[in-house]
């Protein structure tokens, strides 16, 4: 199982509407977040909370609406990218401290940017629609 990240736009009564396939022009794959293990191992880890992200490690908690999973509202897509910013700039000690043993580190901080990569494209998107995100 992977995580993923969906676009939504909020809706007057205060719901969400996820784009579906038919309105979301994201190739297949572009949408992923990393593996359901990242959640805790990643983007959960004790590294990634000391270089000071908070949207991220929000994964690991529980949201009552949708059980786990990150919402990062429209009016926070700003300050979602810049963590990302933040992450890129500190990835590979974040590679180091959070990677398996089955792997480099420089395969693991691969992984990590090619994720990064698909949150990045994915809140731009959502920025430009108005709309926010969810990571789950």
């Amino acid at each position: 199982m992977s995580l993923t990240s969906e676009i939504f736009l909020p809706r007057e009564d205060g719901s969400r509407h996820i784009l579906g396939i038919a309105e979301d022009p994201r190739p297949d794959g572009t949408d992923l977040a990393g593996p359901e293990s990242w959640r805790t191992k990643v983007w959960g880890s004790p590294s990634i909370r000391r270089i000071g992200a908070r949207f991220l490690p929000a994964l690991v908690d529980v949201d009552g609406s949708d059980g786990h999973g990150d919402v990062v509202e429209p009016g926070q897509i700003p300050a979602f990218l810049d963590e990302i910013a933040l992450v890129r700039a500190e990835l590979t000690r974040l590679a180091t401290e959070t990677c398996s043993p089955d792997r480099t580190v420089e395969q693991h901080a691969r992984h990590i940017e090619s994720r990064l990569d698909a949150i990045e494209a994915s809140a731009r998107y959502a920025r430009r629609l108005g709309g926010g995100l969810l990571i789950w």
